[in-house]
């Protein structure tokens, strides 16, 4: 049985900061209609997220205005703020247009107009109904403002691109069975149960429901070649043997149950290949 030695980690904090004013005009429901008008969570988008979800509408809203990327491990709206930290892009109190407004309980939103504390932002899913929304809202409502590549005081003309939605036959059910072919960095170590977490694996800030049992991993270098003791400790790297067959799938949080070794554990869908 492969061993594990602790580590620890640390998380820092962004403090708030004095807040700018600037506006731009709402742009309105540019989000495409291949996605808009599909039933929700039918397709899986171009960043691996489910159509109509308020993480899908933010990614495409980035994508067409700011000409922005989202990196992937952005699945679930609850890990948005943390994971953009993790990724060195500044989150604070300070909205700007285009920036991503993110709800500490699970939601995230378009930035498109700022004046004084008053903040219009656009989204999708505000009600749970998978509709567009714009709506005003006091910036102090906000867990945080992601500056992913803002527009400073106006909006830019969307492109006319529409990301292409992944063909059908790599959405994960229950039922699939997935691999892991990443390589991952060990964030979290649990002795007692014999078991790690990576950050990227997990999708967000690793908790305990995303140990990884340690015996079907093996240590490697950061590039993927088996090396090491295999005494797995944080900062090291992993990869993940075998294939897995999915026992539960939670939509919003893009996550995914599968049962690895011994323990049963969740984490993100983008990291899984079906197979």
């Amino acid at each position: 049985m492969k061993k594990i030695v602790t580590g620890l980690l640390t998380l820092s904090v962004v403090g708030g900061m004095a807040i700018n004013t600037a506006s731009a005009a709402v742009i309105g429901d540019d989000y495409p209609a291949t996605l808009k008008h599909a039933t929700p969570d039918s397709i899986v988008d171009s960043w691996t997220m489910y159509n109509r979800e308020c993480v899908s509408f933010v990614a495409w809203r980035l994508h067409a205005h700011n000409q922005f990327e989202l990196p992937r491990g952005f699945g679930s709206a609850l890990q948005w703020g943390p994971q953009a930290k993790a990724k060195g892009y500044r989150v604070d109190n300070t909205p700007s247009v285009g920036s991503v407004a993110w709800f500490g309980a699970g939601h995230v939103a378009w930035v498109a107009e700022v004046s004084g504390n008053s903040v219009v932002i656009e989204e999708y899913n505000y009600n749970y109904n998978h509709n567009y929304y714009r709506r005003t809202i006091d910036k102090n409502t906000v867990s945080g403002f992601i500056h992913f590549k803002d527009l400073g005081d106006k909006a830019v003309a969307s492109k006319t691109t529409t990301p292409k939605p992944a063909a059908k036959n790599t959405v994960i059910a229950i039922g699939t069975h997935v691999k892991f072919a990443g390589v991952y960095q060990v964030n979290v170590v649990n002795i007692n149960k014999n078991s790690v977490a990576s950050d990227k694996l997990s999708g967000g800030k690793s908790t305990t429901l995303n140990l990884i049992d340690a015996v079907p991993l093996d240590e490697t270098t950061a590039g993927g070649a088996k090396s090491g003791n295999q005494v797995l400790a944080v900062g090291e790297y992993f990869k993940v043997n075998g294939t897995y067959r999915v026992l539960a799938v939670d939509q919003p949080s893009n996550g995914i149950k599968v049962k690895i070794g011994s323990y049963e554990t969740w984490l993100d869908m983008s990291q899984a290949t079906p197979v």
